[in-house]
């Protein structure tokens, strides 16, 4: 950004806030994207005034990344959801309400409420119930009459998606697996996930087992504020009680800041993955559903998010070129808390610092710091003033 300039303020002051093009309706973004390509071709550069910041002038660059965004990333699977993390806001959806099987990411769900009875440290005698899985489908190695502790259980539900060990948690939290499931959706009703009804505690395929690409994203969410939860759906691999458990998320070892959250397949479900990733410059939630390819799709989801989008600290620095000489000549250095702010990448360069500052007669200073893209206040924040030696 621009080094900050200093203005007199207007007469009203606005209210803070976030701004991305994101929050505008398609139709009128691709509206846009005509236009000002248009007006680049037959006019030079387009531009917008504002009365607070210089024009906008968007480049033939950026113009090129607005169509991009429009376009949105290549999808293949019947639904998903694009979310930035940090500010829940939903950067790109497809079906993202319509109710499809989900597999074994059901089980983000089943730890969520096994917790809400049950400490990691309890110990749980696995009762020959747990261990009747149909053939064929995943197991992490539970035998009848073992002691093992709630901790591995959730080991066992979410790195090899063990239906042996969801069954174990659900029976222990509520003496059998049908009450256990009745508080699943309880749950799920009570945090509004409307598309989701569960009918067992592991998601093989059941009639009226399924969710939707949006509730998934809001049960991840849930599930990643559970520091425990979190630390293990990035585990990669852990040896507990003498399990050796393999995640199932390859993201995991292969895509650079990946931290979760959970895979799922069936025959009904198909490939369904709920993926997670962090980076200096952003943090990003995916859903897809039904995937031919869900790694290669959410690998291309993750990497439009991280070409497009950024958060940057659009605070004001302790900083030498960022001071102030008062009337009396005394001069100060200007500071604010950091100020996050979630912005498309071409917007940067359209992005504008100023400084409202004022001393009084006492020779008192006083000001607030905005932030302004176009016509819109982004953000403001008091003016701490650092008084420098004379």
């Amino acid at each position: 950004m621009a080094p900050p300039k200093s203005y007199a303020p207007p007469s009203a002051a606005l209210s803070p806030m976030r701004f991305t093009l994101s929050q505008l309706p398609p139709r009128l973004i691709a509206a846009l994207v005509a236009w000002l390509a248009w007006l680049s071709v037959a006019a030079g550069p387009p531009v917008w005034t504002s009365q607070h910041t210089r024009p906008i002038r968007l480049t033939q660059e950026q113009i090129r990344e607005l169509r991009s965004i429009q376009q949105g990333p290549p999808t293949s699977s019947q639904a998903g959801v694009l979310e930035d993390a940090p500010s829940g806001s939903v950067l790109w959806q497809w079906r993202a309400d319509a109710p499809l099987p989900m597999a074994s990411v059901t089980k983000l769900m089943t730890v969520l409420v096994a917790l809400e009875t049950l400490s990691p440290d309890d110990v749980v005698v696995i009762p020959r119930a747990a261990v009747n899985i149909p053939p064929g489908y995943v197991r992490m190695g539970l035998q009848a009459g073992r002691q093992v502790h709630v901790r591995t259980l959730l080991y066992g539900a979410l790195l090899p998606s063990g239906n042996d060990a969801a069954l174990a948690l659900a029976i222990a939290a509520a003496g059998d697996v049908q009450a256990f499931v009745d508080r699943m959706n309880a749950r799920a009703q009570e945090w509004g996930l409307d598309q989701t009804h569960f009918a067992n505690p592991h998601g093989i395929d059941a009639p009226g087992h399924v969710s939707s690409a949006g509730d998934l994203a809001q049960l991840a969410r849930k599930a990643l504020e559970n520091p425990l939860i979190a630390e293990i759906v990035a585990t990669p691999a852990i040896t507990i009680e003498g399990f050796k458990l393999t995640n199932t998320n390859e993201l995991l070892t292969t895509y650079p800041g990946a931290y979760g959250v959970k895979t799922g397949t069936t025959d009904e479900a198909g490939q369904v993955l709920i993926a997670a990733a962090r980076r200096a410059q952003g943090d990003v939630l995916t859903v897809v559903m039904h995937s031919s390819d869900r790694y290669a799709e959410t690998r291309g989801l993750m990497d439009f998010y991280f070409r497009h989008w950024v958060w940057v600290d659009a605070g004001l620095k302790r900083d030498v070129l960022n001071r102030v000489t008062g009337p009396d000549g005394a001069q100060y250095l200007l500071a604010t808390p950091p100020a996050p702010l979630f912005l498309q990448r071409w917007q940067l360069l359209e992005v504008r610092p100023l400084r409202v500052v004022r001393f009084d007669a006492a020779g008192q200073p006083s000001g607030l710091y905005q932030v302004w893209y176009g016509e819109q206040k982004l953000i403001e924040l008091p003016l701490t003033f650092i008084p420098l030696p004379r």
